[in-house]
């Protein structure tokens, strides 16, 4: 999977609001963004759960997330999908090597990286769409809104993020490859 990133969307990452980056910046820009090309691991996985509502929040295969906003995105959803996606180990390798030997290009490079794990969990969410059909509600992750993002652990289990995508989570619930995500998305049928 071939993956851009959004220059708007980099730009903005970088503190350009209404500035036109100058052309040093955007050489930078698709300097890092080749290399990364050579690195990214794009991987993710999803499950589709039938789940219960009940008073703060749902319950998916007897695991409760207690999250009224969590609850009220899932209004009118059959089923939610559990998602996770990353840009693998070697995006975080590369992004450190630029952290010691120019902070310019690390700045750049986690911009960069941001946006293109947007562009795989957008480029996802529209195949798992094409697979499930349905009306697909946006993604909302742990840690949002008043979803704590102590149920990562949870989230975990359920899809078997370690094994199947090789991320891990720390004990503060901080991901490793930290360009990755987990969501709920809520499908209506």
């Amino acid at each position: 999977m071939l993956l851009k990133f959004n220059e708007k969307e980099v730009l903005r990452y970088l503190g350009y609001r209404g500035v036109p980056a100058d052309e040093r910046t955007v050489s930078v820009i698709d300097e890092v963004y080749q290399e990364l090309l050579k690195v990214v691991q794009p991987k993710y996985i999803y499950r589709e759960y039938d789940f219960d509502r009940s008073d703060g929040g749902i319950t998916v295969e007897n695991i409760e997330f207690k999250s009224e906003k969590l609850l009220s995105h899932l209004k009118n959803s059959s089923s939610v999908v559990l998602f996770g996606a990353t840009l693998g180990t070697e995006t975080d390798t590369l992004i450190r090597r630029y952290s010691v030997s120019d902070t310019a290009h690390a700045a750049v490079a986690q911009a960069v990286a941001a946006s293109l794990t947007e562009n795989l969990c957008d480029r996802a969410c529209e195949e798992i769409k094409q697979i499930l059909g349905g009306t697909h509600r946006p993604r909302f992750s742990p840690g949002y809104g008043d979803l704590e993002l102590s149920t990562q652990r949870d989230f975990f289990k359920l899809l078997d993020m370690s094994r199947r995508l090789g991320v891990t989570l720390s004990d503060e619930c901080i991901m490793t490859p930290t360009k990755s995500v987990t969501a709920f998305i809520g499908i209506i049928k």
